[in-house]
């Protein structure tokens, strides 16, 4: 049984343990906030934090939503959805960086977007998340980077 609007919070070891330099960056987007835990550990980065929450009004994919420019977008999407919270973050930062599926890259529907938008970088989690907190699925995750500044180290790596 899927959890309405797709809420898996993220554990906070998926986030703490990326090996980047967060003072590279002052504003930020969550476009997934859930209970607001990425925003807290970007606020304490001292970066500026806005967000948007579809349980909370504020719908990412609403098409009339009027988004500013984001040095970083750092979010765990709906998997249903992520090809669109892709697209649309990759309009709106320099640097995108999204918990997805391993899995996300295959699919032939999605074969032409991977031709034209491969990531940058994949942080590939060695352990696997619970995002229910009654233990994991059979599934491997990975943090998918588009970085158009060149702040973060190009290609594949384990944390």
């Amino acid at each position: 049984m899927r959890k309405e609007s797709d809420f898996y919070p993220t554990p906070n070891w998926c986030f703490e343990t990326l090996p980047i330099n967060f003072n590279n960056y002052k504003t930020a987007l969550e476009p997934c906030k859930g209970d607001g835990r990425i925003v807290s550990f970007l606020e304490n980065k001292d970066i500026t934090v806005d967000w948007c929450e579809i349980r909370e009004g504020l719908d990412f994919l609403e098409p009339d939503f009027d988004f500013g420019l984001y040095d970083l977008i750092l979010t765990n999407p709906p998997f249903s959805l992520a090809l669109e919270f892709i697209k649309k973050s990759l309009e709106i930062s320099d640097t995108v960086i999204l918990l997805l599926r391993l899995n996300f890259l295959g699919a032939q529907c999605r074969k032409e977007f991977w031709q034209n938008n491969e990531p940058d970088t994949l942080y590939i989690l060695s352990k696997r998340p619970s995002f229910t907190g009654k233990g994991t699925d059979s599934t491997e995750y990975a943090w998918f980077v588009w970085d158009k500044t060149n702040k973060i180290e190009k290609g594949i790596f384990h944390i």
